[in-house]
């Protein structure tokens, strides 16, 4: 047995105790009158000038004592009762906040703040187990990273690595995404699951394109300072998928399977440096808001039949020029 699992062992017995001994105030209130009763009738029996025997001075010394003594009596278990309540109450809101505490940690590695904040407090529900949805899932990908990994160290690519994901969750989170795993130098993120907004698709988009002008904008500074500029390719999927908690009882993560998810990563596959490509089926959500080139088909992994792929080259301007 390890040295911190002795710690963990002692930590719940020492809490064991402690609720031990808070669960049972109304018994010790109990007691405690008792004693003071047997007490003061014993304090009667050395000190009584009335002549009574020590038998009915302990009993019922004098009316009027005999009062007190239950007085006092129902005091210590009031008392006991009063003072149970109110920790029993400390205690649950001691562990709600614990609970919440996890929960908001939890969530906040997937949701934006505000949207772990609303989950946390049952304004969200995110439900257990597998249901069926609708959402779309983008992969990002670095491209060439076997080849960029071998002209620096280790803990340059992981820096530089956690540079790119810091930009891109920060514009998946504005948009209302979903993180749902890293995968090496790989994000895989979520629009309409767990959470769901009646413009998902339109989101993901939008979002995939703040993320590669702003990985533009950062790369440039990195010429600039003589550094090696790094591209994401990414692939956008509409369909149905099946979204819960997988894993054991110890580690579970929310996450999405199904054909959908494969079918996105195999366009984050095919896709060129800073290039967005989406299928067939989030085209037909978008199309009205986006200018897109058709790019022709694509084969994906697992699919015998290529998948018809759409390149994003931006937002449409409106009449009024927004």
């Amino acid at each position: 047995m390890t040295s911190e699992d002795k710690k963990e062992r002692e930590h719940t017995s020492n809490e064991k105790n402690k609720v031990r001994i808070t669960d049972h105030l109304v018994v010790i209130g109990v007691g405690l009158g008792l004693f003071y009763w047997l007490f003061d009738a014993f304090f009667n029996i050395f000190m009584a000038k009335s002549g009574l025997n020590p038998f009915e001075l302990l009993i019922t010394p004098e009316a009027s004592p005999s009062w007190n003594r239950l007085i006092i009596l129902c005091l210590f278990i009031m008392f006991g009762a009063h003072s149970q309540y109110v920790l029993n109450e400390r205690r649950e809101a001691t562990r709600k906040m614990e609970r919440d505490a996890a929960a908001r940690e939890r969530f906040q590695r997937l949701l934006s703040p505000d949207l772990a904040e609303m989950v946390v407090s049952g304004q969200l529900e995110v439900r257990k187990g597998g249901e069926n949805r609708i959402a779309t899932v983008m992969f990002a990908d670095v491209r060439n990273f076997t080849g960029m990994s071998e002209d620096i160290s280790a803990s340059e690519v992981l820096a530089l690595l956690n540079e790119y994901f810091e930009l891109i969750v920060d514009i998946v989170f504005r948009h209302g995404g979903t993180v749902d795993k890293y995968i090496g130098d790989e994000i895989m993120v979520l629009w309409g699951a767990p959470i769901t907004h009646d413009d998902d698709t339109v989101r993901s988009v939008r979002a995939c394109l703040e993320i590669q002008s702003e990985l533009g904008r950062f790369n440039r500074e990195r010429e600039e300072q003589g550094l090696r500029r790094v591209e994401f390719g990414i692939g956008l999927n509409t369909g149905s998928l099946v979204a819960g908690y997988i894993g054991s009882s110890r580690t579970m993560s929310y996450s999405v399977i199904g054909d959908s998810v494969n079918i996105a990563h195999g366009l984050c596959m095919a896709a060129h440096g800073s290039q967005i490509i989406f299928s067939e089926e989030t085209y037909g959500l978008v199309k009205d808001l986006f200018d897109v080139n058709e790019i022709g088909q694509v084969h994906t992994k697992g699919k015998t039949e290529p998948t018809v792929a759409y390149e994003v080259i931006g937002e449409r301007k409106t009449d009024n020029g927004n």
